[in-house]
């Protein structure tokens, strides 16, 4: 539900874009209204609230309304979306044309989620088709280095490496090639290629009980052994994973970053892919996803209360009773329903666990300990295009950890007829990473700097590694205005982030809970909840896949026998591997370690 115009804080620009959500939400219009248990007919124990509208709350509410459940989604923001939704810059846009819009960073859809795009495939647009065809390849990636080093740019394709060739089921070989390809790429001294090759291919062949066992309580920089590595070594093969996977090298697990580095090669290989192995939306996230996801969303029956910021569960007998809100207007709200889905962020759903529910599931309390870091974007308005490559760009050496991608360049809709007062003709997109360590300019970090700082710092980094020989790939002239995440404010003390991001950490499956609690009507579909079937760190692909266990478990619970099952989609596994994996479970049993783990044996 949107509330007045103004009321608690709520842009006046959100509240008349989605404000045609009233007309699906009365009774909750009115104070008086507002403080009485929401009912609705319909059949009994079919109500759900699912508090959160990120991708794990639209996603849960998505399955649950096509199986006839009645779905209210209670999210604290007068927008859809969460993270994943657009931030459109105020009274910037004149002419007919829609506000300037920025994102909390460029929205990858990668080759190795399967979860994701079956959803998208069942959002119909208006004019025909769905939400995935809304999605396109970027062909490049550029691996740029400050200074006088020459940039890469790498086609995300099989190209003269011929990737294809690859021989997975041979270990000894396949340690050689991927050696050889990193070398090709990158130019390390070849004993550190050739020791980094065996380490990925040593995770790449761990049985399941050594990944969980083993590696899942040994940090990535340990497991490279970077502190006796080359510099080069250090920022790109112990930075790249902060770069690509907004984690930190110290204390990212082995097992997680593994994870990703085989999906990445299975996607680079065209193996089991979802398509090309880089994708993003044609267009704002919110236009071309969240808004057609939403519309359809109320065409099957769910309504929305947007503004409305849950405080607290009720527990007695075992049970949510009910939740209590704060309402656009201040004042406290209660929410009825028979079944409850936490869709909130890890670091919000914490403070919801109250000493009843912690008692009941200690799996909930566990959570204490899961960290966080930030990982927020900055969009810069440019009066002309740029010179870079139409694609994601990996500032390897910028210690902000930035990538950068000149997105409208990848959108359907002439940038200046469309958007903002038809001067700026681009959007370059960056995301921000490192907030913790000393830039170029300030010496200080993001987290120390206004957002001013921010902005110009970012930029300086940026032009660090794409001006090369006196040629400026970045004018600082062509910059008309910048927009860094309104997640990020201004405090006496440096800067806050109302949007952490959830870091996997060494150790940090012990501490996620399952899609399940011991709270028999409450259910979790977030980021933080244990994934199975793919991936299974911070992405929109887990957030997806958990709201689909979610809601497995919540018909199961009803015993909606009648409601088809819920899918979940298997991620790749090579069965190439699938000899080194059983042998190695059988070394793992005998208490031995991996045949490439020299320093074990």
């Amino acid at each position: 539900m949107v509330g007045t115009p103004g009321a608690a804080g709520i842009p006046r620009r959100e509240v008349l874009r989605y404000g045609a959500a009233a007309a699906g939400t009365a009774g909750f219009g009115s104070p008086a209204l507002r403080r009485r248990p929401v009912r609705r007919g319909g059949a009994r124990g079919r109500r759900v609230a699912v508090l959160g509208a990120g991708v794990g709350g639209l996603t849960c509410a998505h399955e649950l309304a096509e199986r006839g459940f009645e779905v209210t989604v209670h999210e604290r923001r007068a927008v859809p979306g969460g993270k994943a939704r657009s931030l459109y810059v105020p009274h910037t846009g004149t002419g007919g044309r829609r506000d300037l819009p920025g994102e909390h960073g460029h929205r990858g859809v990668f080759g190795f989620y399967h979860n994701l795009p079956d959803t998208l495939r069942r959002i119909p647009l208006p004019g025909g088709g769905t939400v995935f065809d809304n999605l396109t390849p970027v062909k490049w990636i550029e691996l740029a280095r400050s200074g006088n080093r020459v940039n890469t740019p790498v086609p995300i394709r099989p190209g003269p490496l011929d990737l294809r060739r690859l021989d997975l089921a041979d270990t000894g070989l396949l340690v050689n090639t991927v050696a050889g390809l990193l070398d090709e790429l990158l130019h390390l001294p070849l004993t550190e290629t050739l020791f980094l090759a065996k380490q990925f291919v040593m995770l790449f062949t761990s049985c399941t009980e050594r990944q969980f066992g083993q590696w899942e309580y040994i940090d990535w920089w340990h497991y490279i052994q970077a502190d006796r590595m080359s510099p080069d070594y250090q920022r790109i093969w112990g930075g790249g994973v902060q770069l690509i996977q907004a984690l930190r090298p110290t204390t990212a697990s082995a097992r997680t970053v593994g994870q990703g580095a085989e999906a990445i090669l299975h996607d680079l290989l065209g193996l089991g892919s979802d398509g090309p192995a880089d994708r993003v939306f044609n267009g704002p996230t919110s236009e071309a996803w969240i808004d057609p996801w939403t519309a359809h969303l109320r065409s099957l029956g769910v309504r929305f209360a947007f503004g409305w910021s849950v405080e607290r569960l009720d527990v007695r007998g075992g049970r949510i009773t009910a939740a209590a809100a704060r309402a656009p207007d201040g004042t406290t709200a209660r929410i009825d329903a028979d079944w409850f889905v936490a869709a909130v962020p890890s670091d919000r759903a914490v403070s919801l666990w109250n000493p009843t529910l912690r008692a009941a599931d200690p799996r909930l309390a566990a959570m204490d300990r899961l960290q966080h870091t930030w990982s927020n974007g900055i969009q810069y308005f440019l009066d002309r295009p740029t010179s870079t490559v139409p694609g994601h760009i990996v500032h390897i050496d910028s210690p902000w950890k930035l990538v950068s991608i000149s997105q409208s360049r990848l959108w359907h809709a002439r940038f200046a007829d469309t958007w903002g007062n038809g001067r700026a003709q681009e959007s370059l997109s960056v995301v921000i990473s490192d907030w913790d360590t000393p830039g170029i300019l300030y010496a200080r970090p993001a987290r120390r700097c206004t957002r001013a700082e921010v902005s110009r710092e970012v930029w300086a980094q940026m032009r660090a590694h794409l001006d090369k020989n006196g040629e400026h790939a970045l004018d600082d002239t062509t910059i008309r205005s910048w927009h860094l995440d309104e997640a990020i404010t201004e405090t006496p003390d440096g800067l806050r982030n109302d949007d952490p991001y959830l870091l996997n950490s060494t150790g940090s499956w012990d501490l996620r809970p399952e899609a399940t609690t011991a709270v028999t009507n409450l259910f979790l579909a977030a980021d933080y909840v244990r994934t199975h079937s793919n991936v299974d760190f911070t992405s929109m692909e887990t957030a997806n896949e958990a709201a689909r266990r979610a809601v497995t478990a919540l018909l199961t619970a009803a015993d909606a026998g009648e409601a088809r099952p819920v899918p979940t989609f298997k991620g790749y596994e090579a069965p190439e591997f699938a000899a080194a994996k059983a042998v190695d479970r059988d070394r793992w049993r005998r208490g031995l370690p991996h045949v490439l783990d020299a320093e074990r044996r």
